[in-house]
């Protein structure tokens, strides 16, 4: 049994138990995973899983148009893995239509019409990796949570939503960031993109703590916040991995890392060894922060959808049911709730979601300014920033879809800052 034949193999039971058990992709990945796994098989199958699902609309269509009869859900999973292989990630098609006939023969499918299917596609996969997905085609709970978005953003999604991420660093100071050893697209004094993708433990200041990986959108908000807000008590009420806590850090300034998840915490700590931060790290869950200490400045960067982060989280899509936005959506009015209740006159909530849905982002923001009287958005820009993004900015709030800075793919991400008046 061959390397290649075993790795396929794991790839389609991680797709297959995504789609089937509702579980997410680090999860499923685990499952198959053992010790002697090589770091080479891991990217593999990471490669081949994520994309699977980051086309799985694409696959979808192309499937369609050739497929002979109605294809059994182990069939489909096999030859959609199949077809993203050939046809966007260009291997080689032999090994792929081989290894996956003989997949099919294991899962007692029908290896002769999975042969034919396959062989069909690879002639033609040149004309095929220009298929076009239309809004119409994703699923019917996006469309409805996405009514609100007009021509352009919906363009702007399907163009931009099945793209593989790009890595994105965040450094410490501008010291480290001039000292980097790989090319930078600069996107601020202390961020920018990696022009030339790798593994990014194998880059030496990495170890020395000097960066870490952060998405645009999610830094932006805080690239762009004055000092003075963040000069006295700062909370982050849902921390883990960390990343917005560590610009407050790198500018050596307190915060209070809360989690209330200790596998979060876990990372969130071998995060800070790294980094040599060295910040108090509480672990309740937001309903039990005491009341006794208050605070000038709160990150609430709820739970969500995470639609924003499709591409690396393609298991949204994927998925036979949506997410549970009713539970979701109770819990960011909960955590906004009780982040007014811990913040001092004056403070301010920074309020983020990796959403860009309107009922996670200004809804939200409608509703708890209805609520709280005492508070009012305020001013995006609170210091003048030395790059030109004030393009997400509308109305005092950053609201980003999927897209693309320069060539580079950001996250969709939304963020509003919240002033509490004196009573």
């Amino acid at each position: 049994m061959n390397t290649g034949y075993k790795l396929r193999l794991i790839v389609h039971n991680i797709l297959y138990d995504i789609q089937n058990l509702k579980i997410t992709f680090d999860t499923a990945l685990n499952k198959y995973l053992h010790k002697k796994t090589s770091k080479r098989d891991i990217a593999f199958i990471n490669t081949v899983s994520l994309n699977t699902m980051r086309y799985f609309f694409h696959s979808k269509k192309i499937l369609k148009k050739y497929a002979r009869k109605k294809t059994k859900i182990h069939e489909e999973i096999l030859l959609y893995s199949a077809i993203t292989q050939i046809v966007f990630l260009k291997f080689k098609e032999y090994a792929v239509i081989n290894e996956t006939v003989e997949i099919s023969k294991k899962l007692k499918l029908y290896p002769g019409y999975i042969n034919a299917c396959l062989r069909k596609i690879s002639k033609e996969k040149e004309i095929l990796k220009k298929i076009h997905i239309d809004y119409s085609e994703l699923p019917s709970w996006f469309k409805k949570k996405t009514e609100n978005l007009d021509k352009f953003q919906i363009k702007l999604f399907i163009d931009n939503f099945y793209k593989e991420p790009d890595i994105h660093l965040v450094f410490k100071s501008k010291k480290y960031l001039s000292s980097f050893e790989k090319d930078l697209f600069i996107t601020s004094e202390k961020s920018g993109f990696l022009v030339k993708k790798q593994r990014i433990e194998e880059i030496a200041s990495f170890k020395r703590g000097n960066w870490w990986v952060q998405d645009f959108s999610s830094s932006f908000p805080l690239n762009n916040i004055n000092n003075k807000i963040i000069a006295k008590k700062c909370l982050d009420m849902c921390a883990a991995p960390g990343g917005k806590s560590f610009q407050i850090l790198s500018r050596k300034k307190n915060v209070v890392l809360n989690d209330k998840s200790k596998t979060r915490i876990m990372t969130l700590k071998e995060n800070l060894t790294r980094l040599a931060f060295y910040p108090t790290i509480t672990n309740f869950d937001f309903k039990k922060i005491s009341k006794k200490n208050l605070y000038d400045f709160i990150i609430v960067d709820a739970p969500c959808s995470a639609v924003g982060t499709i591409r690396k989280n393609p298991e949204i899509f994927y998925r036979k049911k949506e997410p549970d936005f009713n539970g979701l959506v109770n819990v960011q009015r909960e955590m906004l709730d009780a982040a007014s209740e811990l913040l001092k006159d004056n403070g301010i909530i920074l309020y983020m979601v990796c959403s860009f849905l309107k009922i996670e982002t200004v809804d939200q923001i409608n509703i708890f300014l209805s609520k709280h009287k005492q508070f009012k958005l305020s001013n995006f820009s609170l210091e003048i920033s030395d790059y030109n993004n004030f393009q997400f900015i509308e109305n005092d709030q950053m609201l980003i879809l999927p897209s693309q800075l320069n060539k580079y793919n950001i996250d969709g991400y939304f963020a509003a800052y919240l002033k509490k008046g004196v009573k």
